[in-house]
């Protein structure tokens, strides 16, 4: 059989997405919202806000059009232990091969650009203001590296797409948001606000896979067992947010907001899969399947108060409902997810389940704003987000851990039509050591995968550009 990198049946890289860098350019999870940096909030008033909080949309005066674009390099390792090993015979072990192939480093190395484009405009009204915005809020990409040691060596061929292959070896999961949002100003100070979003979602990853979910590379007689697995799915569905914008004085601006689940429950993706083990000599005929996963709700809060003319205190936090997200489900086409505690299948429509059980994950920013000049903003923050994913299930497809970073930027104003903005946002993942910790080869078979346990550590560096035009 050829091992190609056509497959992955569930591995989805929190790499990063059109500069989401693994799930996650800066939330908890695949949640990537991280746009216009110190600007995006839920207390600011510009285009970033039909994401962030609709309602405050309602403090911009006239038409404004904001183009940002974050370019993401984001470098990640994962040591695989002995440990992890999951073979389906302690034979497997004396195999200096077999142990050598699926232990030590895998590497992933990414420079990926994340867009955003928003619009708001008054309409020469007083109290309404409409919006309209394209981003990408969930997702991730990654290709991790190959071990050119291992090219060409035909007693564990896959070896080459290194430890990590299990669970990722390459792969993209997007949420793709076109968001239309409506603000009305109840009164000078006191504003409310909505936008509905039309979503495509999709995935596409491959992966190493043997027919028991062991880690082998070879039967015992020696045949090749080792093979990979290939899904690509996408969908559409519908989500909402509501907000409130209050600006007691011209000193103070809060706002908060709620933002609805994905599909508003549930999502399901259509596609198909290629599962290829080892012993097949034929290419894999592609099936009909539906990938079913959910993703979580967030409330967010935002606060800014202009201390003095020339200085101004920020703060924002969110809570991410991430203890939804239970599973990543694929089934056959049209079918339901039904399985028993241990994760096996109970109907027979079950093609495989890849247990997730996340945490819900807060996030704060404390930042401040100096205006050195009526036309110079110098912006920074410091921030810190815990993780959504447990020792228990993090793998090289989700790798994500308490992170801490920092954001120094500036803005200048060249006209009253033109602004233009930039920063830099270090982000530090706290390194996450297993220690025994991985459930992956615990499950019942239709939810089992080999062992994920190691090392994972985990760096971001994003340069965030963005112009705003104003009529």
């Amino acid at each position: 059989m050829r091992l190609t990198h056509r497959g992955g049946l569930i591995a989805f890289c929190v790499g990063a997405t059109a500069a989401l860098a693994s799930g996650q350019a800066s939330a908890s999870g695949y949640l990537t919202a991280r746009f216009g940096s110190d600007h995006g909030t839920p207390a600011a008033p510009n285009p970033y806000a039909v994401y962030f909080n609709p309602a405050a949309i309602a403090g911009v005066t006239g038409t404004q059009i904001t183009a940002d674009l974050s370019l993401v390099v984001r470098s990640v390792t994962y040591d695989r232990s002995t440990q992890a090993l999951t073979p389906a015979s302690p034979v497997s072990l004396n195999d200096p091969n077999y142990v050598r192939s699926n232990t030590g480093k895998g590497t992933l190395s990414n420079v990926l650009p994340l867009p955003f484009l928003g619009a708001v405009s008054d309409l020469g009204t007083k109290r309404f203001r409409i919006g309209y915005a394209f981003y990408v809020p969930f997702g991730g990409m990654a290709t991790w590296g190959r071990r050119d040691s291992w090219a060409g060596n035909q007693a564990a061929p896959g070896a080459v797409d290194g430890p990590q292959r299990w669970h990722n070896i390459s792969g993209s999961i997007l949420a793709i948001y076109n968001t239309a949002a409506l603000a009305y100003q109840i009164s000078p100070e006191f504003s409310v606000g909505a936008n509905v979003s039309a979503i495509y979602h999709h995935a596409e990853t491959t992966r190493a896979r043997t027919f028991d979910s062991s880690d082998d590379i070879r039967s015992p007689n020696g045949a090749l067992k080792e093979g990979r697995s290939y899904i690509n799915v996408s969908g559409f569905n519908l989500s909402a947010a509501l907000g409130v914008y209050f600006t007691p004085n011209e000193k103070v601006k809060l706002g908060l907001s709620y933002t609805s689940q994905p599909g508003f429950g549930t999502t399901r993706m259509n596609g198909t899969l290629e599962n290829q083990f080892g012993s097949d000599p034929q290419r894999a005929q592609a099936t009909k399947v539906d990938l079913l996963q959910t993703y979580p709700d967030i409330i967010r809060f935002g606060a800014a108060f202009r201390t003095s003319k020339r200085f101004e205190i920020r703060f924002d936090a969110d809570f991410v409902r991430w203890s939804v997200f239970k599973n990543q489900c694929l089934v056959n086409a049209g079918e339901k997810c039904e399985l028993d505690a241990n994760g096996n299948q109970t109907n027979g429509q079950v093609v495989l389940n890849v247990p997730r059980e996340w945490k819900n994950a807060i996030g704060i920013r404390l930042g401040a704003a100096y205006w050195a000049t009526d036309e110079l903003e110098i912006f920074g923050s410091a921030s810190l987000t815990t993780s959504a994913v447990p020792k228990t299930t993090i793998d090289a497809s989700t790798i994500d851990s308490t992170r801490i970073y920092g954001a120094l930027g500036a803005r200048y104003e060249f006209s009253k039509t033109f602004a233009l903005a930039g920063s830099y946002i270090p982000i530090y993942f706290l390194p996450v050591d297993t220690q025994g910790s991985s459930k992956h080869d615990n499950f019942g078979l239709t939810s089992r995968s080999p062992s994920a346990d190691g090392k994972y550590s985990s760096f971001i560096h994003m340069f965030n550009l963005n112009g705003t035009v104003s009529f």
